[in-house]
């Protein structure tokens, strides 16, 4: 089964804030992500909420175990940045600062006046926030959420393999029908360089006045065939042809490296092919096969 590195999924959830017995409920929404794209290995990007951003290492290690390859993106958006944070609470010790400083002015310089609310509330640092350990529901909630994108983004990623299966199985395909056509075309070639050689011989030995042909004449013909001789070469596509339906259409979770390493042997037996039996249909063939070949190396990039 051909597993894409490509899914993507959102979602959007809403949970229900209170921070304090005198506070309002707050309603938070949070928008949730997930993109997965190609990549060697594995990449894990988070963008997170601050008062989420703790929850970045055990995402890492979540999608890891849960997506084995690409580059994974996901973010959470929240409504409101400040939602999920503690009370807004006075700073008593910055205040306590401002006042025995407006004191000490008051006096050293002799002025006269007094430090109202109105101005202390304007004052920087005057109001804190009071972090407080998020309610263990809602990591809980946010968690069962992204377990549910991540289905849901793994299925998308199967989908898109389903093409990515069809589309190689059918360059395999075509490879193997121009495959079909090299190997009748060599036993030609080969024969035609036999008798063109013979013919050759022959005809050096009349101008010479020999009679028979040499051992050593008969040796460098065999041995001038055997250059054109692509049956090892032909053999050992057909055999790496089926290793590539075999893992196409195998229950393996991951077969994108095993893919990408088999097509590259192809390469390197096609272009012994057209090197050593130097035919123009042999030619076009072998260029037709590379064609077929890139396009299943572009699209291997994509498996998992």
């Amino acid at each position: 089964m051909i597993t894409s590195m490509t899914g993507f999924s959102s979602s959007i959830i809403t949970i229900t804030q209170n921070p304090s017995p005198e506070s309002p409920k707050k309603e938070v929404y949070l928008a949730f992500s997930l993109k997965t794209l190609n990549s060697r290995f594995l990449e894990v990007n988070c963008k997170l909420p601050y008062s989420l951003a703790f929850l970045e290492t055990e995402l890492i290690k979540y999608f890891k175990k849960r997506l084995s390859r690409g580059t994974v993106q996901f973010s959470i958006y929240m409504s409101s940045q400040s939602a999920l944070t503690g009370t807004i609470e006075p700073s008593l010790s910055t205040i306590a600062g401002y006042l025995a400083a407006s004191k000490t002015i008051q006096e050293t310089f002799n002025v006269e006046g007094a430090l109202t609310l109105p101005v202390l509330l304007n004052l920087p640092n005057v109001f804190e926030t009071r972090e407080a350990p998020l309610e263990e529901r809602f990591i809980e909630r946010i968690m069962a959420e992204i377990d549910s994108l991540t289905d849901e983004c793994i299925k998308t990623r199967i989908q898109e393999g389903k093409s990515l299966e069809k589309d190689l199985l059918e360059r395999v395909e075509n490879i193997q029908n121009y495959m079909s056509e090299v190997e009748p075309q060599t036993k030609k070639v080969i024969e035609q360089k036999k008798e063109h050689l013979f013919a050759t011989l022959h005809a050096l030995l009349k101008e010479t006045n020999q009679e028979t042909i040499s051992d050593v004449q008969t040796s460098f013909i065999y041995n001038q065939l055997e250059k054109l001789d692509i049956h090892e070469e032909i053999v050992r596509t057909n055999n790496h042809l089926q290793r590539i339906h075999a893992i196409i259409t195998s229950s393996e979770a991951e077969s994108g490296k095993k893919l990408d390493f088999t097509l590259q042997e192809l390469f390197r037996e096609i272009n012994t092919i057209a090197s050593k039996c130097q035919d123009s249909l042999i030619s076009n063939l072998s260029i037709n096969i590379k064609v077929e070949l890139e396009k299943a190396r572009e699209q291997t990039q994509n498996v998992v």
